[in-house]
Formats: structure tokens, C-alpha cells, sequence
């Protein structure tokens, strides 16, 4: 039987960071550290890699990332931390490199029938193509939690958008946008959890929505038909499948009103804090906050061989 199934382990809990989303991940980090404890193991904060490379190694059982952005959700963490022997909750770092990069996972997940707003991706303001009318969501092609999100209902608006996009990213999405409800739905191991629908305060469910407002409104289960949220769960695990994602995700979707899901995007480490959308999910399926981060701690380590389930 694995170790991960004893008792008690030594968790590096890797948290903070340098990118844009480090408060959300101290405080994401916040929530586990107290977690962890109460499930009676170990645990070791590392304030990003520097600090897990100063834990003696081989006093490491596992390592919980909740490092949120580039610095844990692009890929290089996870190939790193395969390639010291580490176990870790880290996705597999080619699914987390795909799903890192919008562009990317857009297309793999459409070749499986997985509905997606049509985009382009630049790397230059000069690259634009207008080709309708708007209006248009953009957004960096790698960023999490909504970081330089923008609506343009316009050419003018567009052209200030795609700018103010590029002040904070060095690749852009443009993308159509879909009039509907936001939503997304958890992935934990095996478990499909309920969907989500967001109702924010103000039209985009941007970073002010999701960390910040007090009126943004959640439901779950989600406001709208019970096969549409059957659909939409479909939709997600076909995701996760496309991408080879095997461990815990959070996938993205605007339902419009007919029903029909849109893919926006999988998030391989999804925000742990009071506001975050995850927890809310399990505890509508059955796990407290204790019982999810037991349920995320039994994914580590897929990309290492040996018996983790026991």
C-alpha cells in the first residue's frame, strides 16, 4: 500500500509564489494549511520552489501544490517535480502545459466535440483580424483568475482591450462572446462534482467578481435545466479526458439559452479560499473542506509509478 494511505504524511504545502494570483494563493494556502492539519498530518509551507528546495527532501512524503498561475498551473512545477521523484497533487505536466495555454486546449478539446468560441490567438496588436461584428471577450492566452479580462462591444473598444491585454500578457486571446451563464464544474480523481452558475454583480465575471464583490451570487446545483448540467458534466469530463488530465481540474463554461455548453477553459489548480467555486461544489456533493482536500491529496502523483490508491 502506498504511503499516501498511512495515517499521517509530511505534506510540502506549496503556496505564494511570484505570479499575479499570489494573495489568492496565500489564501488558498491559508485554507489548506488548517485542513491538513485537522486530517492529522505534517505539513511544511514553502513559499514557492525556493521554499520547497530548502525542505530536506527526503522528509517529504507529498507535495500539495496551490500554486496558482504561471508558477504552478503552466507545466514546468509538474515536470520538475516528476523529474525529482517527488509526489505531488500536480497534474501531469503535458496536461498542464495544454490546458496552461488556452490556444491549446481550445483545439484539442473541439477535435473531441467539445463546443468552444471561436478565438485567435496574437502576439502582436497588429496581428487583429476583425471578422464580425462583436461582440468579443479578451483575455491572456495564459493566465488564470480572470487577470486582464476584457469586453468589447466594438471595433474602438476592441483595439483599447486588445492593448490593455497586452500590458499584462505577451500572447492574447480574442474570442467571440457567448451571451449566457457563466458556470464550471469540478473534477476531483473520478468524481464528476455539481455544476456551478455564477451570476456576477456586474456583466464579466472578472477578478474584482470572483475575489473581491460581495454581491456575485452562486448556485449550486446551477440555475438552469438538470440535463443541461448533465451536459455540461459530459462536456467536462470529455475535457479531461482530451487532455489527458487525470488528478483534480476545475472546468470553465458559459451555457447559453438554448442550452448549449461552451468550453472557456480548465483551471489544473483551482483557487481553495471562501470565495472559490470548488469547495462549493463538494460541499453540495457531500465533502466538507476537510474531506475535498483528502479526496485532492489521494490524486497525487499520477505521473509517478507504484500504487497510490493502495
Amino acid at each position: 500500500m502506498s504511503k499516501l494511505n498511512s495515517q499521517s504524511l509530511a505534506v510540502a504545502l506549496l503556496m505564494g509564489g511570484q505570479s499575479a494570483e499570489r494573495e489568492v494563493s496565500l489564501n488558498s494556502g491559508a485554507a489548506i494549511h488548517q485542513a491538513l492539519k485537522a486530517l492529522g498530518h505534517q505539513v511544511h509551507v514553502a513559499d514557492g520552489i525556493t521554499g520547497l528546495k530548502q525542505l530536506n527532501k527526503q522528509a517529504v512524503d507529498v507535495v500539495f501544490n496551490i500554486l496558482h498561475g504561471a508558477d504552478g498551473e503552466d507545466g514546468q512545477l509538474a515536470a520538475w517535480l516528476n523529474l525529482e521523484g517527488y509526489r505531488s497533487t500536480c497534474v501531469d505536466y503535458a496536461a498542464a502545459s495544454l490546458s496552461w495555454h488556452k490556444d491549446h486546449a481550445k483545439a484539442i478539446v473541439k477535435k473531441v466535440g467539445v463546443r468552444t468560441p471561436d478565438s485567435q490567438l496574437l502576439k502582436h496588436a497588429s496581428d487583429l483580424i476583425i471578422s464580425n461584428t462583436g461582440p468579443w471577450i479578451v483575455k491572456p492566452a495564459a493566465e488564470g483568475s480572470s487577470v486582464g479580462l476584457f469586453k468589447a462591444n466594438n471595433e474602438e473598444e476592441l483595439s483599447k482591450a486588445v492593448d490593455n491585454a497586452f500590458e499584462v500578457a505577451t500572447e492574447i486571446l480574442v474570442e467571440d462572446f457567448i451571451d449566457g451563464v457563466e458556470c464550471t464544474v469540478g473534477v476531483v480523481g473520478d468524481v464528476v462534482l455539481p455544476v456551478v452558475s455564477i451570476v456576477p454583480e456586474s456583466e464579466l465575471y472578472d477578478y474584482h467578481a470572483k475575489y473581491q464583490s460581495e454581491s456575485t451570487q452562486y448556485y449550486c446545483p446551477a440555475n438552469f435545466e438538470k440535463q443541461w448540467q448533465v451536459e455540461l458534466q459530459r462536456d467536462a469530463k470529455s475535457a479531461c479526458k482530451a487532455l489527458n488530465i487525470n488528478g483534480w481540474c476545475r472546468v470553465d463554461f458559459i451555457i447559453d439559452n438554448k442550452g448549449q455548453g461552451w468550453f472557456l477553459e480548465v483551471n489544473t489548480t483551482p483557487g481553495m479560499t471562501n470565495n472559490s467555486l470548488l469547495p462549493k461544489a463538494a460541499a453540495v456533493h457531500g465533502w466538507d473542506f476537510m474531506q475535498l482536500v483528502a479526496q485532492i491529496l489521494k490524486t497525487a502523483d499520477s505521473g509517478l509509478p507504484g500504487d497510490v490508491h493502495g
